[in-house]
C-alpha cells in the first residue's frame, strides 16, 4: 500500500471498495468464530450503510447473529454512514480512530443519520478489524 500526498489529501492506491469488502469478509468470520465478536452481534437485527458522494457504497445486514453484506445501497437502512469522498471514508475506516471520526464529523466530511447507537457500535468491534497477527513458529530441537 502506497500513498501518494495530492492537495493536502493522503490518497490511498487501493480501492475503497476493496476496504469495505475486507470489512464485510471480516465481520462474516468474525461472526462465526471469535466468541466477543459473537457477543456483540447476538440478537441484534439492523442495517448499516457505507457510502461516499463518489458512489461507493456497501451495507452490513446483522440479523440472527450473521452478517450479510453487498456491494449496493440498502433500500432502508438503519443507520448510514455518508462520507464527502472514497480518500476521507479510507482514512478514517482504516484508521478506526474514535477521535479524528468525531473530528470529520464535525467538520462536515462525515454524515451520519438514523441510529446513532449503531455508529457506537460500530467503534466498538474497530478494533476487531485488524488482521490477525499470527506468532511466529519456533522449532525446539532435542539437546543431544
Amino acid at each position: 500500500l502506497t500513498i501518494v500526498k495530492m492537495s493536502g489529501v493522503r490518497e490511498p492506491s487501493i480501492n475503497p471498495k476493496m476496504l469495505l469488502w475486507y470489512i464485510a469478509r471480516r465481520m462474516e468470520l468474525l461472526a462465526r468464530t471469535h466468541p466477543e465478536f459473537i457477543a456483540r452481534v447476538h440478537g441484534r437485527d439492523f442495517t448499516i450503510q457505507i457510502s461516499s458522494d463518489e458512489g461507493t457504497a456497501r451495507f452490513f445486514h446483522v440479523h440472527h447473529n450473521r452478517i450479510v453484506s453487498r456491494n449496493a445501497a440498502h433500500r432502508a437502512p438503519t443507520m448510514t454512514m455518508h462520507f464527502s469522498d472514497d480518500a476521507t471514508g479510507f482514512a478514517l475506516l482504516s484508521k478506526a480512530s474514535s477521535e479524528s471520526f468525531m473530528a470529520a464529523m464535525q467538520r462536515g466530511d462525515v454524515k451520519v443519520s438514523g441510529d446513532f447507537s449503531l455508529l457506537m457500535w460500530f467503534m466498538s468491534i474497530a478494533p476487531f478489524m485488524r488482521p490477525y497477527k499470527r506468532k511466529p513458529r519456533t522449532k525446539k530441537i532435542a539437546a543431544q
